[in-house]
C-alpha cells in the first residue's frame, strides 16, 4: 500500500512513531490544474530546506520521533481512493499524529472519516479554503474536489465545521450553506477582523475537544501560493494560516496539505506548504512537552 520516500527528519520507524508523515497523490477530479499528485513528494523535496530546529517553539524535529509512510497507491478512480485512505488510516498505530500530503482536496473527507471510526469519537473540523466545496457532484461524482466540504458535512462524527478563506461558490453552494447554517468566513472578514477574532468566531461552532485540521493551499492569496489546482486572488496570508495552525495544533489528531500543483511555480508553495507542516509538528510538540 505504502511507497517509501523521505520527508526531512522524518527518520523514525511507525512502532513507537508520535508523527507520521503520508503522501496522497491524487488528483482525478481535477477541474482547471492538473498535477497535485505530484505535490507529495514535491513537499519532501522543499522540506530538506528548511533547519530542523524551530526557534519560536524551541522544537527540534531532529529530535521527534516522526515516520515518512511514503505515499499511499490510490488509482484513478475517486471511490477506490476514498477506500484505500480510510484502510489505510485502520492501519495506523492508535495515538500517532499523521500529517497527511495531497493531492487534491477530495482527500480530506475520507481522511475525516477514517480518523472518527478509528478514534470512536467526534472532531470538530476546521477547513481553510478559498471554495465553499459545497456541490452534491461535480463532474458526475460525488467524490470530486469541488465536494469535499459537502461530504465533511455528512460524515457522523464530525458535524462540528467551519470554514475560513472563503471567495468563490455557486449561487446553489450560498443557498446550501444559507440553509444548512454551515460556518462560513470569507478572506475579507479575515481582513477588516483579523484572524484572531474570525478564528474566534469560528471556534464557538467547534464544540469537540478534539480537532482536524485541512489546509487546501487555495486559502491562499495566490501572490503567495501561486502553485495550486484553482488559485482565487484576494486570500490569506501566510501568517493568518501559520496564526491558525499556532492556536490549533494541540488539540489536533491530523492535518492535511492539499492542492499543491508543483509544476505552476518554481517551488515557492511546496516551500510554503513544507514549512506549515513543519510548523504544525512543532507547535503540536511544544504542547506535548507542555510549554
Amino acid at each position: 500500500m505504502f511507497q517509501k520516500c523521505g520527508f526531512a527528519d522524518a527518520s523514525g520507524e511507525l512502532e513507537g512513531a508520535d508523527y507520521v508523515v503520508i503522501g496522497l497523490p491524487f488528483d482525478s477530479t481535477t477541474s482547471f490544474r492538473s498535477g497535485s499528485r505530484d505535490g507529495p513528494n514535491a513537499i519532501r523535496l522543499a522540506s530538506l530546506n528548511f533547519e530542523s530546529y524551530e526557534r519560536d517553539c524551541d522544537v527540534d524535529l531532529a529530535d521527534l520521533n516522526i515516520c515518512d509512510l511514503g505515499n499511499m497507491e490510490l488509482g484513478s478512480d475517486p471511490a477506490y481512493a476514498w477506500a484505500t485512505i480510510k484502510e489505510g488510516i485502520a492501519l495506523l498505530p492508535d495515538n500517532v499524529v499523521p500529517v497527511f500530503l495531497g493531492g487534491e482536496h477530495s482527500i480530506a473527507p475520507p481522511i475525516i472519516g477514517g480518523l472518527v471510526q478509528k478514534r470512536h469519537s467526534e472532531l470538530g473540523v476546521l477547513v481553510l479554503d478559498a471554495h465553499m466545496d459545497l456541490r452534491e457532484e461535480y463532474g458526475c461524482t460525488r467524490f470530486s474536489h469541488a465536494c469535499t466540504s459537502r461530504r465533511i458535512l455528512e460524515i457522523e462524527g464530525a458535524r462540528s465545521y467551519a470554514s475560513i478563506g472563503i471567495r468563490s461558490g455557486s449561487k446553489e453552494e450560498h443557498s446550501f450553506a444559507a440553509e444548512n447554517g454551515a460556518c462560513l468566513f470569507t478572506s475579507r472578514e479575515v481582513r477588516e477582523m483579523g484572524i484572531d477574532s474570525v478564528l474566534d468566531a469560528a471556534l464557538e461552532s467547534l464544540s469537540c475537544e478534539q480537532l482536524y485540521i485541512s489546509l487546501d493551499l487555495d486559502a491562499l492569496d495566490p501572490a503567495y501560493a501561486p502553485a495550486v489546482g484553482n488559485p482565487e486572488p484576494f486570500g490569506l496570508t501566510p501568517w493568518d494560516v501559520k496564526r491558525v495552525i499556532e492556536r490549533l495544533a494541540t488539540r489536533a489528531v491530523g492535518f492535511d496539505i492539499s492542492e499543491l500543483t508543483p509544476a505552476y511555480d518554481r517551488g515557492e508553495t511546496a516551500l510554503m506548504a513544507a514549512s506549515l507542516a513543519r510548523w504544525f509538528i512543532a507547535v503540536k510538540a511544544r504542547g506535548n512537552k507542555g510549554y
